[in-house]
């Protein structure tokens, strides 16, 4: 499975601190129908959003250990979630890519949500 990252795991420092290893380099992409918004906790969350557009990386082949880490990383696990992981697909150079994004969870973000 593929992660399209929008926000603070763009950055291959954080991304490898999560993951507990090097990850692998990533390509950029967009994801259409989706928007950005930055968050009073310093860091973004997407949302749903008709004719919106999010830039981000793809980064390709995570393994399942992968995932268990940035499932907790993101809170996607706990009670309430602060994100969903969804599979979406985003366009990079080469096409459509199948890909697994966190998209906020509005009812937990919608007091943090700078406007």
């Amino acid at each position: 499975m593929h992660l399209f990252a929008y926000g603070t795991l763009m950055d291959r420092r954080i991304l490898a601190r999560v993951l507990g290893r090097t990850p692998p380099n990533g390509v950029p992409a967009t994801l259409y129908g989706y928007k950005k918004w930055e968050t009073t906790l310093g860091y973004p969350i997407i949302l749903p959003e008709t004719g919106a557009v999010c830039q981000g990386m793809v980064f390709y082949n995570l393994s399942q250990q992968d995932w268990k880490r940035l499932d907790e990383y993101e809170k996607a696990t706990t009670e309430p979630p602060a994100y969903f992981r969804r599979l979406l697909s985003a366009q990079g150079g080469s096409g459509s890519i199948s890909v697994q994004v966190y998209v906020g969870n509005l009812n937990y973000f919608r007091a943090r949500l700078k406007r």
